[in-house]
């Protein structure tokens, strides 16, 4: 492999990597994410609350996010294409058994290995590599790389719906593993690691970056900051957790929400298409934004976003009205993990990306799997989802509150916030 140092310009290559990327995040992700569309179907069988059932999505969350910091690690230390093999074989196996499964504990187990070993291989080692290959374009690309999870979420949780309509929920998920493994097992060839990727490893330890990054183009390994990793990730990490718990409520319960409203069930899968179709459209987006005006700043707009909107959700009635808040949500909850995954390029030195980025998106997928799995819970007591979305609203608007003190204490160190700029 090239080790010689970057060459003027970015790597025409980097862009294939994040191609590639934006397919495995997609699967791996709408695999996890389409429980969404099988919540019905398989309480509705076997008798399992929405909560009892939910709780494999918050295990599968933790074990998605410890499988991610350790994957990061790996990758990290190894060879990030070895990692995404294991994740492809993890996969589709775990797709393959769920079709078998018929107790709960099966369930809890089964979903453990699909997020931990499968979907959690894809996130941290890709995202991570993708951002030794990206200077001054770090935001889009990663924006694009990012959007894959959501639109896989959507198109994944669209087709497993259909599926389960024609072949019930067992042959559903038999399908998808099979097709997972078809269209996942050839593209690990095309992992590849960034001609400076050695370098970069081997670069001298730093502290940080300079909060709200998107100035200095040098790399992260040679900026200081008034700013420590030690405060730096933790506070992303408590970030991320909060926005993650207030849109995870939506991602699971808006179908079963819209199907106690009398949506019929493939018109309501559409509204799980619709967030991630324009979820895929504004990551992009928002990761040009943070690109322009930082990571942090691009986020607060994020979070801004998801939390005025979600309550939103339990005040309709029509598929109409559900699409249309389903689509400005999307748009709006979209940069949450784009933009953090930014900061973590900008506000992290470069030896220390892949395990900031596991630490990160482990509390994300953390908060994920608890607000997916509390406002089961609340439903299962109060028969009704209200309480359920105003804990998300709460939650976002937290979030939303976490950034804000991370900038005005960034200020008050001393770390510079930069002016906006234009990326040539």
């Amino acid at each position: 492999m090239n080790r010689s140092p970057r060459p003027a310009g970015e790597p025409r290559y980097g862009w294939v990597v994040v191609a590639v990327a934006f397919v495995f995040l997609g699967i791996g992700s709408g695999s996890f994410v389409s429980i969404s569309v099988f919540l019905r179907p398989l309480t509705d069988e076997l008798g399992w609350g929405r909560g009892d059932t939910t709780f494999a999505y918050l295990a599968g969350s933790i074990a998605l996010g410890l499988g991610g910091i350790a994957m990061g690690h790996l990758a990290d230390r190894y060879s990030t294409r070895r990692v995404v093999l294991a994740g492809v074989v993890a996969l589709g196996l775990s797709l393959l058994l769920l079709g078998r499964q018929d107790s709960l504990w099966q369930f809890y187990l089964l979903y453990c290995l699909l997020g931990g070993l499968g979907a959690g291989a894809f996130q941290v080692p890709l995202l991570t590599n993708i951002g030794y290959w990206f200077d001054r374009r770090k935001g889009l690309a990663l924006g694009i790389a990012s959007a894959g999870l959501v639109l896989g979420n959507g198109a994944v949780s669209f087709l497993a719906r259909y599926l389960i309509t024609v072949f019930g929920w067992r042959g559903a998920y038999t399908i998808l593993g099979v097709l997972a493994l078809a269209a996942l097992a050839p593209l690990v060839l095309l992992v590849r690691a960034p001609p400076p990727l050695a370098p970069a490893r081997d670069a001298p330890a730093s502290r940080d970056a300079p909060l709200g990054g998107a100035v200095s183009t040098a790399p992260a390994s040679s900026v200081s900051s008034a700013m420590p990793a030690r405060v730096i990730v933790p506070w992303l990490s408590v970030a991320i957790g909060l926005g993650n718990f207030c849109s995870a409520t939506a991602l699971v319960h808006v179908v079963a929400l819209a199907q106690d409203r009398g949506i019929a069930a493939q018109a309501a899968a559409g509204i799980v298409l619709v967030i991630f179709v324009a979820s895929f459209v504004g990551r992009v987006t928002f990761g040009a934004v943070a690109d322009r005006i930082g990571g942090l700043r691009a986020a607060l707009i994020a979070f801004a976003a998801e939390a005025a909107l979600v309550f939103w959700f339990t005040q309709l009635t029509s598929v109409g009205a559900f699409y249309v808040l389903a689509a400005v949500f999307g748009l709006g909850y979209s940069g949450v993990v784009t933009c953090l995954v930014v900061c973590v390029r900008e506000l992290t030195p470069v030896h220390r990306q892949g395990a900031s980025q596991g630490v990160i998106l482990f509390f994300g997928w953390l908060g994920h799997g608890l607000g997916g799995y509390v406002s089961g819970v609340l439903f299962d007591v109060t028969g009704a989802y209200v309480v359920s979305y105003a804990g998300a609203t709460l939650a976002g608007a937290l979030g939303l509150l976490a950034l804000i003190a991370l900038l005005v204490y960034g200020a008050r160190q001393g770390g510079a916030i930069p002016a906006y700029r234009r990326v040539p």
